[in-house]
């Protein structure tokens, strides 16, 4: 008999009430910041044991992923503001947060960091609600422009080859910057996209490779999402569905994950809804 998910959430739950993720030793912001997202899919919020976690992992304006770790990160502090947003609370001096973020991200003038942690910048300026200023945006873009792939697609970094996970970070990031440019520059990325679907409901992180998990599944359907691609979403949900796992969690392979099972229920909530018509 299949459990639900809310009881594979319960199960990933240490004696003092925190959430571990499959395989690690001890609780973490992003076993948090994930199983937050879950129980909000489910209609539930964070419970106390991950505010007091957030609480103790607090550096100042950022967040540390662990209680035991000294230094804030950029992912930490995009877990943690995730973490507020999804218990209903607001954040404390976004301007403060904001500077943070920035002295993080640019040196020179120039973006300093790769493209993960560009993402994670950008998501917690989306939830503050934080603008950079002009030049800092005009830097984001010559990074962005230094990681596209001749044929679209973006890499981590300068020369890395294009993959699904940074076109998604990438195409999140320029239409957010949102000006037409911003807006008409994402569409060079369609073939990418559409080059890394499988044909069977799953996506490859790059093109002509057979690997794929429910994580490059949730990158690519938010690609042909945020791309308002025609897409098989009918085949990608099956697909979806097709990794839920006994315990109530979702897993490509192995055991059910957190990461997955948020992966897959994203995936699901977006495929059931364009799966009517085009995206």
């Amino acid at each position: 008999m299949t459990r639900d998910t809310a009881t594979f959430i319960s199960g990933c739950r240490d004696g003092s009430g925190n959430l571990v993720e499959i395989g690690d030793q001890g609780p973490t912001l992003e076993a948090a910041r994930f199983g937050g997202e879950i129980l909000r899919l489910l209609g539930d919020r964070p419970a106390g044991a991950d505010l007091r976690l957030l609480a103790d992992c607090r550096r100042g304006p950022a967040f540390a992923m662990t209680r035991e770790s000294e230094r804030p990160s950029l992912g930490a502090t995009y877990y943690g503001n995730r973490l507020r947003q999804l218990a209903g609370q607001d954040a404390d001096q976004p301007p403060t947060i904001a500077r943070w973020v920035a002295e993080q991200v640019f040196a020179d003038g120039k973006v300093a960091v790769d493209g993960d942690d560009l993402f994670y910048a950008i998501r917690s300026l989306v939830i503050i609600d934080a603008r950079l200023p002009a030049r800092q945006q005009e830097a984001v873009r010559s990074f962005l422009a230094d990681c596209l792939a001749a044929d679209g697609g973006y890499g981590l970094m300068p020369g890395d080859p294009p993959d699904i996970e940074r076109t998604y970070c990438g195409i999140a990031i320029r239409q957010w910057l949102g000006t037409p440019d911003d807006l008409a520059s994402v569409h060079r990325h369609r073939g990418f996209a559409e080059s890394c679907f499988d044909g069977h409901g799953h996506m490859r992180m790059r093109p002509g490779k057979p690997d794929w998990s429910l994580a490059t599944g949730y990158w690519g359907s938010r690609c042909a999402e945020l791309l308002r691609l025609e897409w098989p979403w009918h085949q990608v949900l099956a697909a979806t569905q097709a990794c839920r796992q006994a315990d109530g969690g979702y897993a490509s392979s192995g055991r059910s994950t957190l990461w997955e099972t948020y992966c897959a229920l994203r995936v699901s909530a977006i495929a059931s809804r364009l799966a009517g018509g085009p995206a």
